[in-house]
């Protein structure tokens, strides 16, 4: 298996496991973290599992998946306000885009160092 296909099947499998755990009823105060810190940290890896997996190395292929990856994001949340056991959090929303903002920069400011180190 080529590390492309492993980096495919994780993506899906992340993405699997974000939709399930953002469906089930959350557990009471189990976890210690910021539920912020939390959405950051999974849409940031969210957003590198993308890029490894369809490795493109365009800023508009970085910024149209990050787009895509913020979509799916909105639609949890969404499918979250029709679940009485969750809420709809703009909150959550802007914590997501932080995530995938901060990998889009990252990956911008990686890339133009390799490109000047030659």
């Amino acid at each position: 298996m080529s590390w492309k296909t492993a980096y495919k099947a994780a993506f899906f499998i992340w993405i699997a496991l974000i939709g399930v755990l953002s469906v089930m009823p959350s557990p009471d105060s189990v976890v210690t973290v910021s539920d912020k810190f939390a959405h950051f940290v999974a849409y940031f890896m969210t957003a590198s599992l993308c890029y490894c997996a369809f490795r493109k190395e365009s800023l508009s292929f970085i910024v149209y998946s990050g787009i895509g990856v913020f979509l799916y994001g909105i639609a949890i949340e969404v499918v979250q306000y029709f679940l009485p056991y969750r809420d709809f959090s703009l909150g959550d929303i802007a914590a997501n885009a932080s995530g995938i903002g901060s990998f889009i920069v990252i990956w911008a400011v990686y890339s133009r160092i390799m490109r000047v180190r030659g």
